[in-house]
């Protein structure tokens, strides 16, 4: 059997897919990061269009029918959708009408044994979206045969990436507002197009992950006539402006986790660099010199840039200080009272988009609550926390086993590729960085993050394939 390579012509499918995905991070990134009514609505429907492209595949050679693996890839989130269709059937909250205002008042479950969803509405709305996302990243492994085209794919991300952040750059040094004052945001703290800068954050650090691995692969396969005339310069060029956003965007986790990328690829190109000079029989410290100036100019450059950013977040962070105001002490409550609402509820949880309702349980929210100082939330600010109330341990369960399954898969000497490792190291960072925030909320980033996790695990598979 004759296995595809980058040489393989592409097929009418293959072009489908990249089509429809393309699609999606672009407008998603775009349209306030997917982030209104209106965007998300648009970009559900455009996702349904992956079910017609998977059952396509079922007619290709070699596609989703011949691989039991990849079937039993798609058993968790088949699972997970069962399991939010049945909570949508047995509803746990009704409406009443108080002075006038109509309120979602916990009754029971009609079948207390059976998964249940304090607001069948909003979560079908969310699981067509997730599922819809889900599914087009999927296609990307069951339908491209070519290496090229997954290239192409983080080409993509690397260069949309770059633009957003251009325009985010442009946009909050001249201080003209959100959209160029063209839209107001209502979020004080939102920077290119998106809502929140922690969305942000959170998207510049998958896509500075994406072009580090583009960076690196360039570095080692180039066909110019020397390194400096190849796309490594406008990787090297993209990865310093992605980056500098993350201190621009005052976010301080997007700048923390920024910061761990490029150490970990400063720590790799110092060692490739001692590596090829002392393999050529030549002294590495010029190179290295060189490299090191070169990294602590960059830095001194966006810190210079980026001066207001940081000094606006010191001063914010001194005063809660001088207030004897904890940085975490709200959040740890939070966190507190999450736990409690999901072990109430520890199997199926209270349904999936339930959290602003089922929340009131454990804090009551006043009718005319100020929307700032509330004493009820919209999200956990922990997104597996969140998980485990919307959907208890059987749901995220299902959700872990979606991305471990294809990535139990890949053997350990696949993952080494730069293309493979650096999308795969900043997918981790997120997963660690959603115990602390909400990242899985913001539509574009759920768009980049489903797209790049299976482009690495198609890239692996394929690099797998070709010859040496």
């Amino acid at each position: 059997m004759n296995r595809p390579t980058s040489s393989t012509p592409v097929a009418w499918l293959d072009k489908a897919v990249l089509i429809h995905v393309s699609v999606l991070l672009l407008g998603s990134s775009w349209a306030f990061g997917g982030n209104i009514d209106w965007a998300r609505q648009a970009l559900s429907i455009w996702a349904s269009l992956a079910l017609p492209i998977t059952v396509a595949s079922f007619f290709q050679p070699n596609g989703l029918h011949s691989s039991k693996r990849r079937l039993i890839w798609l058993l968790p989130p088949l699972l997970y959708v069962a399991l939010v269709l049945i909570s949508a059937c047995n509803p746990s909250f009704r409406s009443i009408a108080v002075d006038g205002n109509v309120l979602l008042a916990h009754k029971g479950a009609p079948y207390p044994l059976l998964p249940s969803s304090a607001n069948p509405s909003a979560s079908l709305a969310a699981l067509w979206f997730g599922t819809g996302v889900y599914l087009s990243a999927f296609n990307l492994v069951v339908v491209v045969r070519r290496r090229t085209t997954l290239r192409f794919l983080l080409i993509l991300i690397a260069t949309n990436a770059l633009a957003l952040s251009v325009f985010g750059a442009l946009q909050k040094l001249s201080s003209a507002g959100f959209y160029f004052g063209a839209e107001t945001s209502p979020n004080k703290r939102y920077f290119a197009t998106f809502i929140y800068n922690n969305h942000w954050g959170a998207f510049m650090v998958l896509c500075l992950a994406a072009t580090l691995g583009l960076l690196f692969h360039y570095a080692r396969n180039y066909r110019a006539r020397d390194l400096w005339h190849s796309p490594f310069t406008l990787a090297v060029l993209a990865v310093l402006l992605i980056a500098l956003t993350g201190p621009l965007s005052a976010s301080r986790a997007a700048t923390v986790m920024a910061a761990l990328l490029l150490t970990i690829a400063t720590a790799h190109a110092l060692a490739k660099v001692i590596a090829a000079r002392r393999s050529a029989g030549r002294a590495a410290w010029p190179a290295v010199a060189l490299l090191l100036i070169f990294v602590s100019t960059s830095v001194s450059a966006a810190g210079w840039l980026s001066f207001r950013s940081l000094n606006e977040r010191i001063v914010e962070t001194r005063t809660l200080l001088e207030k004897n105001q904890s940085l975490l002490g709200a959040r740890v409550e939070l966190y507190r009272d999450t736990w409690e609402l999901a072990s109430r509820r520890p199997v199926f949880g209270w349904g999936l988009n339930s959290y602003d309702i089922t929340f009131q349980l454990i804090r009551p929210r006043p009718l005319q609550a100020s929307r700032q100082y509330e004493s009820s939330y919209a999200t956990a600010h922990n997104d597996w926390l969140q998980s485990l109330a919307e959907t208890g341990f059987a749901g995220t369960i299902l959700l872990v086993l979606t991305a471990a399954l294809p990535l139990a898969s890949l053997r350990s000497s696949q993952l080494r590729h730069p293309l493979v490792a650096y999308p795969l190291i900043g997918l981790g960072l997120i997963l660690l960085y959603a115990g602390m925030e909400f990242p899985f909320s913001c539509g574009a980033f759920l768009i980049t993050f489903w797209i790049l996790f299976f482009t690495l695990v198609r890239h692996a598979e394929l690099s797998a394939q070709a010859p040496r």
